[in-house]
């Protein structure tokens, strides 16, 4: 196991601003007359386990971050690799609890790579057939954001690892990022349960 996983810090603190465009729009809050239940059931709803306001649990290589902000409830799990030299970001991956048949993420890659080429990601020696391209960069890196399909997320479940590859923009050698995939399956068991 690489010493170079660190697990505190959620890239959402980092990418919260640039990963919004990603999301689908928010819907308005509804005007008081409008709403057809009780502003108690809405509480109960986004509600944490224990009436907890936040929660950051580890599963394996992957932390599962859940709170309440703005009456709404944010779950996110992620993984985080940095430099062995100097303890700074290289990679990182959050992704959304599953919904709608996908789990929407976004990986953060450092600078240095061809954006026009996009990126190849693998599940141990399974090549994935999906479009990633990286949408934008911001001050910490450039963002890739994927939607998985049900069936790559269940693959993940079972995997070793998710292997991120990405064409230097030099014209050098293709860059490999490893995802520890130890823990995945019981994280989205946990982000799927407190997403409800």
């Amino acid at each position: 196991m690489p010493r170079n996983i660190m697990l505190a810090e959620p890239l959402s603190a980092v990418v919260a601003l640039a990963a919004l465009a990603l999301l689908p729009e928010v819907v308005p809050p509804m005007q008081e007359q409008q709403m057809p239940y009780k502003a108690e059931t809405l509480v109960a709803e986004r509600s944490l386990p224990n009436g907890a306001s936040s929660i950051n649990e580890t599963y394996g290589d992957w932390i599962v971050n859940c709170s309440i902000v703005e009456n709404k409830k944010v779950c996110v799990f992620s993984q985080t690799h940095t430099s062995n030299q100097n303890g700074k970001r290289v990679f990182a991956i959050e992704l959304q609890p599953p919904a709608d048949g996908r789990t929407n993420s976004v990986i953060l890659l450092p600078f240095g790579l061809r954006l026009d080429d996009g990126v190849m990601l693998k599940i141990d020696e399974q090549t994935l057939e999906l479009d990633a391209r990286f949408s934008t960069c911001i001050p910490v890196g450039c963002l890739v954001p994927i939607a998985f399909p049900a069936a790559d997320t269940e693959a993940m479940k079972r995997g070793e690892k998710l292997v991120v590859t990405a064409n230097s923009s030099d014209g050098g050698v293709s860059r490999t990022f490893t995802i520890s995939l130890n823990g995945f399956a019981a994280a989205v068991n946990r982000i799927t349960e407190l997403a409800k």
